[in-house]
């Protein structure tokens, strides 16, 4: 970019990828404390430790009683996670760098980003420095963004995408809403096709099932755009950086489960599989319509106060904004990417309502900038009214943006530290223990959550300078004999006691 094309939107864009960026940060080591919470938490955090120290997979131990994690799964005698490889991958760079929560929070500033490059294209630079803001404040980036989920890395990736294939339709009439002329006809160059299939085969490899929903609408396009203009370069090059990519999720299910189609979600729970009927979810009569149409209504009525935290009114400037006119093509393909992936999940089962809807969490940045669209359309129409209509506007998004940050985002924050009771004192405990060539046997009275911080401090291999296992018995003396050299202690959550001590007790 030329010096005479920074402006101050730019510098603005700039300020708010830097704080996204910081808040996330803040958000992993003040709210999360920089451990799993969740069980899919625990389980890309093992996945990642595993690719860490460069294997695919290692060997289950005796029994999975005495090493259990949910999600992590013990098959053929290999132990590793049940999620596709795409995520663990990313997570594992920030593990040896010794800082994992850097990779999301570094994705969170990369959207930032990318929604001011794409707000900035479809509308006008107010506008992508307006979506830059509104995502440097938005609770449902922020949250996720301070966690190991995959959501935030996959939101990257798709938002990429987003505005990679939006780079490869010709740009006026894509910003005018005209019929294509032979003037807009002229090909962009074939690098944003094949960018825009690497960035959506990126996505595949950690989210497949979001990547496909959400690729949806670009794919009837371009379709359509090939049968209309017969652009097969564009095609086939959007297919060439995406398909290799793809093959590896099958090649990880092959290398997991011995069967390239074999899930190993399905290992975990057989019922869990898009889908309607019998075999797809947990009641007996199995997923039907209504109840995926509830999820999406569930769905979408949390995002009217998650997206922003505005009660009930996030959505509101996405609704205003199609009230006028015209109607750039950039929007409508925003929002039909986002109505895709939200109508996806009624083939799925559970809601995934932790976190916020987490299920329609890829479709944070279109409505981002659809937002920032709504609100420049709607300041527009009140500079015409006058100054008692800017005035309210500009108050009444002071006020929001103001209970947003020191109301819910607080409530979020005081809600989410701490969740199911998981928090960092337990391991800082075990550490400040200083054992050495030991094996800490954890009481499980609660459940895996018990487990879950200590399960995360192993090796992956269980053969570290300490290892940690689950309460097991009746296996509790097979347990002893697998470590036969070393110092047993029990641990109960609050004191590390000799195995058999009394409570009170300190090694």
């Amino acid at each position: 970019m030329k010096r005479a094309d920074w402006t101050l939107y730019h510098s603005l864009a700039t300020v708010f990828v830097l704080v996204v960026f910081v808040f996330a940060g803040l958000i992993a080591e003040k709210v999360f404390e920089q451990v799993p919470h969740l069980e899919d938490e625990v389980a890309y955090l093992f996945q990642a430790q595993v690719f860490a120290i460069g294997r695919a997979y290692v060997d289950a131990p005796f029994h999975t009683n005495c090493f259990f994690a949910p999600f992590v799964l013990d098959y053929q005698g290999h132990r590793f996670g049940k999620y596709p490889p795409g995520w663990p991958a990313l997570l594992s760079v920030g593990l040896r760098m010794g800082q994992g929560w850097w990779v999301n929070a570094a994705c969170a500033a990369v959207i930032v980003a990318l929604v001011f490059r794409l707000a900035r294209e479809i509308h006008s630079p107010l506008t992508g420095a307006v979506a830059a803001g509104l995502g440097s404040t938005s609770p449902f980036l922020l949250l996720l963004s301070g966690s190991f989920m995959s959501h935030t890395s996959c939101l990257a990736f798709v938002t990429a995408f987003t505005w990679c294939y939006w780079r490869t339709c010709p740009h006026r009439f894509a910003r005018d809403n005209r019929r294509p002329g032979p003037q807009d006809r002229s090909q962009p160059s074939e690098a944003w096709s094949l960018a825009a299939g690497l960035m959506l085969g990126c996505a595949f490899v950690i989210r497949p099932y979001t990547a496909i929903a959400v690729a949806l609408p670009a794919g009837i396009h371009a379709l359509w755009r090939l049968a209309r203009c017969a652009e097969w370069k564009r095609v086939w090059f959007i297919a060439l950086g995406c398909v290799p990519l793809t093959v590896i999720v099958p090649l990880f299910n092959a290398i997991w489960t011995g069967d390239p189609f074999l899930s190993p979600y399905v290992l975990f729970w057989p019922y869990d599989r898009p889908g309607f009927g019998p075999g797809h979810g947990v009641l007996e009569s199995g997923n039907t319509v209504w109840l995926g149409l509830s999820s999406v209504a569930a769905s979408i009525g949390l995002l009217a106060t998650h997206l922003h935290g505005w009660p009930a009114m996030s959505l509101t400037f996405v609704v205003l904004l199609f009230m006028f006119r015209p109607r750039r093509f950039g929007d409508l393909f925003l929002v039909s990417s986002a109505l895709s992936l939200i109508m996806a999940y009624t083939l799925y089962w559970t809601s995934g309502s932790v976190f916020g809807p987490r299920y329609a969490h890829e479709i944070t940045s279109a409505l981002l900038v659809l937002s920032a669209g709504g609100i420049t359309h709607v300041g527009r129409w009140a500079r015409h009214g006058g100054p008692r209509w800017q005035w309210t506007l500009s108050i009444g998004l002071i006020v929001l943006v103001g209970v947003s940050l020191f109301i819910y985002l607080p409530g979020q924050f005081r809600e989410y530290h701490s969740l199911y009771g998981i928090t960092a004192r337990s391991g800082e405990i075990l550490e400040e223990a200083g054992l050495r060539d030991a094996l800490v046997i954890v009481d499980r009275g609660r459940g895996w959550w018990d487990y879950a911080v200590a399960f995360s401090m192993n090796e992956p291999t269980l053969t570290g300078d300490v290892v940690y296992a689950s309460e097991c018995s009746p296996l509790t003396d097979e347990l002893l004999a697998r470590y036969p050299d070393r110092t047993v202690y029990r641990f109960d959550g609050r004191h590390v006691l000799p195995y058999g001590g009394k409570d009170g007790g300190a090694p």
